[in-house]
């Protein structure tokens, strides 16, 4: 899953979600926690409300894609994007939580200053 060279980390269930949280306020980064859904359409929902997309914003993955980068170009500040409790995600539709990986990693790589952490529980 984790690749050495890889932009995103990935965490397991043992994770302390307030740990997380204030490490990346200690680091000066901005913090947004946005909660996996049941399902692509409840995730992507999910991404949407808690970041505060657009009405005008699709609901697919370059849709998402394209409002991260959005906000990340809004920003001069680092921020940490932590997207929690992906587990039931993963087992119901492992399509979709690649997906979003997929779009975080790709955030993560083409902007330095955005650092994506998984978390899986």
């Amino acid at each position: 899953m984790s690749r050495v060279d890889d932009p995103i980390r990935f965490v397991g269930s043992q994770a302390n979600i307030v740990a997380l949280v204030r490490d990346a306020y200690a680091a000066g980064r901005t913090v947004s926690v946005v909660p996996a859904g049941r399902d692509k359409a409840e995730s992507l929902a999910f991404f949407a409300e808690i970041l505060d997309f657009p009405a005008y914003v699709g609901h697919n993955l370059d849709a998402l894609f394209d409002a991260l980068r959005d906000r990340v170009q809004r920003s001069p500040h680092e921020w940490e994007l932590i997207w929690d409790a992906t587990v039931e995600l993963r087992a119901n539709d492992p399509a979709a939580y690649d997906g979003i990986v997929t779009v975080l990693r790709d955030l993560a790589a083409e902007a330095p200053t955005v650092h994506a952490t998984v978390v899986s529980r």
